[in-house]
């Protein structure tokens, strides 16, 4: 509704002239917030919408940006809430001013009229109403939410985070309760919240189906760069493309703290995969739960695990491209490890694919930061008879500018990849650069090599920072009429 008619409304009951400025904001805020609440459930159906990229709705949805959407409706709906709260402060000193005499006559349903002309405290409002109380209780519910919900915390206490967030329920029980007392206005958030509440709830019926299956790790590696190499059965009936992700709960560390994770494997292998790399406390409890020292205390072997997914992501439509260029840095490899491996696989076996060719430029901080990449590029380019990846290393810890040092650096890699065909520092067919690459002359050397290809897949993982570069490549030459960059990231 418009402000106009909440205006209307007000005067219309007969509320006072100097409450009118609060309905209107009030119940607009409200209005809003009752449309956010129900809709930002959609955000997080994982099920719902990897079933949802299989489909047409995937050439008009942006579904890689759910979970930024999902926080973009989060704090507009916490703006909202303040706003909301701040309309209910003049309406409460209204009705505060207020005889009870008046007021029973404005609300009869309501308020009884016991003949006394005394106002009603400003805490009989707060205190002893049910919107008074389920108003400060969802005030201090959400207040818990946001703040644990911040960068900051999810990286000291993912498990603050995620217990805090399981309030959720709570914040919408509190919801329609506050809303059913309405005096201006009949109760309407619960008919906002039944469609998307019946959709979230069978999302996570399907989750909870398949969560509590223990599944056995076969394998368990520590891996230089902090990362821990996980290999473990894969369930019966599990299908998957590559580029997706599963949530893992580590038995050992309790059996309810879920983490998303990109599989590492290649959905023809029989077993599944994951590179952990440890940088909070849960993924580094992790890795010394899985430390050979203390893997022989747990009974039965290796700590079993619960697994949830597979879930879709941008990376996976790889496939609906000629040529697709994937970059990757730090961790953010993982998900091209898995692509790589399926596209050779595809092409030894004749598998129809249209993706004809790969270029996967990975950046790194020194050669040695994740040397399982290099085991991984390595294992590609042994079975990559057709030529169909190519693979750019850049290293960033030396000098952009071409100072002595990495010049000298330049003239000896040049020179043995042109005798050995291989790089002197990773011993790789692959070239490696030095500096930060180049993303504009990168895409601008690939319109010239495929001038008959109309689309090239971009698909990066990553830092926000090289996201936001790649993006920026990638506009900067879609301005020209030549191939066009569709690009997909995932930011960590």
């Amino acid at each position: 509704m418009l402000p106009y008619d909440y205006s209307l409304q007000a005067v219309s009951s007969g509320v006072p002239e100097v409450s009118a400025v609060g309905v209107v904001v009030s119940r607009g805020s409200a209005a809003a917030i009752s449309f956010l609440f129900p809709y930002m459930l959609l955000t997080v159906c994982r099920n719902l919408i990897t079933r949802c990229r299989e489909t047409f709705l995937n050439r008009y949805v942006p579904f890689d940006a759910a979970i930024d959407f999902h926080r973009v409706m989060a704090m507009t709906a916490i703006v909202l809430t303040a706003v909301h709260s701040l309309g209910h402060v003049v309406n409460l000193y209204a009705l505060a001013v207020s005889e009870l005499s008046i007021l029973a006559c404005l609300f009869p349903a309501v308020l009884s009229n016991n003949g006394s002309e005394m106002p009603l405290p400003w805490t009989f409002w707060f205190f002893q109403t049910i919107p008074g109380v389920t108003g400060l209780l969802l005030l201090l519910v959400l207040s818990f939410i946001y703040v644990f919900a911040s960068r900051y915390f999810r990286r000291v206490s993912f498990r603050a985070f995620w217990l805090t967030h399981y309030l959720y329920s709570t914040v919408y029980i509190l919801t329609v309760i506050h809303g059913s007392f309405g005096l201006l206005q009949q109760p309407r958030f619960f008919i906002y919240l039944i469609p998307p509440g019946l959709l979230f709830l069978l999302d996570k019926l399907i989750s909870l189906s398949r969560k509590k299956v223990e599944i056995p790790v076969l394998r368990a590696e520590l891996l230089p760069s902090g990362v821990t190499y996980l290999e473990f059965k894969r369930p019966v009936g599990f299908a998957y493309r590559s580029g997706q992700w599963v949530r893992v709960a580590c038995l050992a560390l309790g059996s309810d703290e879920y983490h998303p994770f990109t599989l590492t494997s290649a959905p023809h292998q029989e077993t599944l995969s994951l590179h952990i790399r440890a940088v909070g406390p849960w993924t580094s409890q992790l890795r010394d739960c899985y430390h050979p020292d203390r893997t022989g205390h747990h009974a039965g072997g290796l700590p079993k695990l619960y697994l949830d997914g597979p879930f879709g992501e941008g990376h996976q439509e790889w496939t609906d491209f000629e040529v697709s260029v994937l970059v990757g840095a730090g961790i953010g490899v993982t998900p091209f490890a898995s692509i790589l491996k399926d596209l050779v696989f595809k092409s030894s076996v004749k598998s129809k694919v249209q993706c004809k060719k790969i270029y996967f430029i990975w950046v790194t901080r020194t050669q040695r930061q994740f040397e399982w990449v290099s085991d991984i590029i390595r294992e590609v380019e042994e079975a990559d008879a057709q030529d169909l990846v190519s693979v750019h290393i850049y290293i960033t810890q030396l000098a952009h500018k071409f100072d002595l040092r990495t010049t000298m650096l330049y003239v000896c890699e040049r020179h043995f990849q042109k005798v050995w065909n291989r790089s002197v520092f990773t011993g790789l067919r692959s070239v490696t650069h030095f500096g930060r690459p180049p993303f504009s002359a990168f895409f601008s050397s690939l319109q010239e090599v495929h001038p008959e290809v109309k689309k090239i897949g971009v698909f990066s993982c990553g830092p926000p920072g090289l996201t936001k570069n790649v993006e920026k490549a990638c506009q900067q030459m879609n301005k020209r009429d030549q191939a066009h960059f569709m690009h997909h990231y995932e930011n960590f």
